[in-house]
C-alpha cells in the first residue's frame, strides 16, 4: 500500500516475537520492491478497532518507534482485512496510541486522518 511512500503490511499472531530488524530488512530489499524498496510494518490485532504496529523503515534501515505513513498504511490494511470501522486505534512501538480516521466507500478510503501526540524533541544549528 502506498500512503505517501510504499509500505508492506504483514499481520502476525505475536508482534513481540517478530525480529523486525532481520525480517524487515529481508522484505524491504526483496526484488519485488526494487529498486527503491519498501517500509515494512508488522501488525497484531488487539481488538475489533485496535492494532499494535512495529515498523522497519527504509533509509533508517532499522526499527523505528513510530512512522506516520506506516501507521496509516497499517490501519487501512487492518480495516480492509477485518472490515473495521473508523477510527482504528494504533499502538506504536514507542508507546503512543494514535488514531487513524477515514471514510470508506466500497474498497476505497478517503479523508484519511492521523491523530496523536506530537512533541518537540530536538533543536540544533548546522554550520555550512
Amino acid at each position: 500500500i502506498n500512503s505517501g511512500v510504499p509500505h508492506v503490511v504483514i499481520p502476525v499472531a505475536q508482534i513481540d516475537d517478530v525480529n523486525v530488524r532481520q525480517q524487515g530488512a529481508l522484505i524491504r530489499h526483496h526484488e519485488m520492491f526494487s529498486p527503491r524498496g519498501a517500509n515494512v510494518n508488522f501488525i497484531q490485532k488487539r481488538g475489533p478497532q485496535s492494532i499494535a504496529v512495529r515498523t522497519y523503515e527504509r533509509g533508517v534501515e532499522d526499527e523505528t518507534l513510530a512512522c506516520g505513513t506506516g501507521i496509516v498504511a497499517s490501519a487501512l490494511v487492518f480495516a480492509a482485512l477485518e472490515n473495521a470501522r473508523s477510527p482504528v486505534r494504533v499502538l506504536a512501538r514507542g508507546g503512543d496510541e494514535l488514531q487513524v480516521g477515514f471514510d470508506r466507500m466500497d474498497d476505497q478510503f478517503r479523508n484519511v486522518t492521523l491523530t496523536g501526540p506530537a512533541e518537540f524533541v530536538f533543536e540544533g544549528t548546522i554550520e555550512i
